[in-house]
């Protein structure tokens, strides 16, 4: 087994958790939640892969969601992590189909971290997990198979991304804005005939100087105007730009300035050309497009899979699990705490070896809500976050919301 792939056995779970009114699923933690073919997970292993997630979304996002978190993301988080098992049975019983395996050795690493994070909880947390030592291996297994056939899965994408297919230009503008404002009161008020006079002049103004050689952003400044041009990046199938705008650029070449105001619902936008062909944005679409590809590949195979399959869930089973109880992720400084949880962006951890996209990328079929996502944005990039984005998937709205670089208001569209 690869060093990561330890790092991941060991990472995931070896941390501990601290619960109040802690309560496990008593007698019934053996019975069968979730069926796919003759694989069955126990509502004891569905309650340990939940509280480990819940934990984690706790100890990420409780500052910005509240106390009520898990009123409002509860279920979708069960059901979420529901899929994911899942879907983890199923690449499990295609591991032959692409030559994977779990080995003697992995069998050996996943036993002894599934020791240690039971040693590392007290009782009272192990019990109301349900970390059970043969329910913490079968967790640790999944992940290493999901890791591992998502690997394999998408090494069958196309690799190769044009220029052409990718290609982005990059323009700057400003706007002058017409949009109307709201008074104390709440009520909307509508911008005047003269106050929109005043902008557009102020656009002429601006346009006229940049037509005449001054950068923008001089010019912007002369005009007592405390702000800065926007940077904006498109594609023929991406970008924020409105459709208005991007017709109007499309017409221009390096450095140019469109020759009027460009008039819209928002206001008057003086726009130019910066580069027709943006090499670096280029090379990052083109990673994007890699990106979704691997996604599609991998939703794909999944859904070929789930179409041959019996699956069934036991609802009120499930019900058993509630979120009367909060887990917080506690830090340890054991030995093996340290030794693998030193702190290392997803592209690091990623250069090591075997990738383990699997939780990052695998995992964008289900995922965390669109909010928790946004929470996750402004917190810093720690590995615990990194870990938490790859065992808590991502919806397809937080995917493009975090695919967004541009900063169009608005009102600016």
């Amino acid at each position: 087994m690869n060093k990561l792939g330890r790092k991941l056995l060991v990472a995931s779970l070896c941390a501990c958790m601290a619960a109040a009114s802690l309560t496990g699923c008593g007698s019934k933690a053996g019975k069968a939640a979730v069926t796919v073919g003759d694989d069955t997970a126990s509502l004891g292993l569905v309650n340990l892969m939940l509280r480990y997630n819940q934990a984690q979304m706790q100890s990420l996002y409780a500052s910005f969601m509240g106390d009520n978190m898990w009123e409002t993301y509860g279920e979708t988080t069960k059901s979420n992590i529901v899929e994911s098992l899942e879907n983890m049975f199923l690449m499990e019983q295609h591991m032959s189909d692409y030559g994977v395996s779990i080995t003697d050795e992995d069998k050996t690493k996943i036993s002894e971290a599934a020791t240690r994070f039971i040693e590392e909880n007290d009782e009272k947390t192990v019990k109301a997990m349900n970390a059970t030592q043969e329910n913490v291996e079968r967790l640790l297994t999944l992940y290493t198979v999901q890791s591992r056939m998502y690997n394999a899965i998408i090494a069958g994408v196309d690799t190769n991304v044009t220029d052409e297919e990718a290609a982005q230009k990059t323009v700057k503008y400003v706007l002058f804005s017409t949009a109307g404002s709201t008074d104390e009161d709440g009520n909307s008020v509508e911008m005047s005939d003269e106050e929109k006079a005043a902008k557009k002049e102020q656009a002429q103004k601006l346009l006229d100087a940049v037509k005449g050689g001054e950068d923008m952003a001089d010019a912007l400044t002369e005009l007592g105007e405390d702000r800065s041009p926007v940077t904006s990046s498109y594609g023929a199938d991406n970008g924020t730009l409105n459709d208005t705008l991007k017709e109007a650029a499309d017409k221009l070449s390096d450095g140019e300035v469109a020759d009027e105001l460009i008039e819209t619902d928002g206001g008057y936008y003086v726009l130019q050309m910066v580069t027709t062909f943006d090499e670096e944005k280029t090379n990052e679409q083109k990673e994007t497009i890699l990106s979704q590809r691997k996604s599609d590949l991998y939703t794909e195979t999944l859904d070929g899979w789930k179409e041959d399959a019996k699956i069934s869930t036991d609802s009120d089973l499930l019900t058993e699990l509630d979120f009367t109880d909060t887990y917080q992720m506690k830090e340890t400084e054991t030995e093996t705490s340290t030794d693998t949880t030193e702190t290392e962006t997803g592209s690091e951890a990623g250069s090591e070896a075997e990738t383990t996209e699997a939780a990052t990328e695998a995992a964008s079929e289900a995922g965390t809500t669109e909010a928790a996502t946004e929470a996750a944005s402004e917190a810093e990039t720690t590995e615990a976050a990194t870990e938490a984005a790859s065992e808590i998937e991502t919806t397809e709205a937080a995917t493009e919301a975090a695919s967004e670089t541009e900063t169009e208001t608005a009102a600016e569209k």
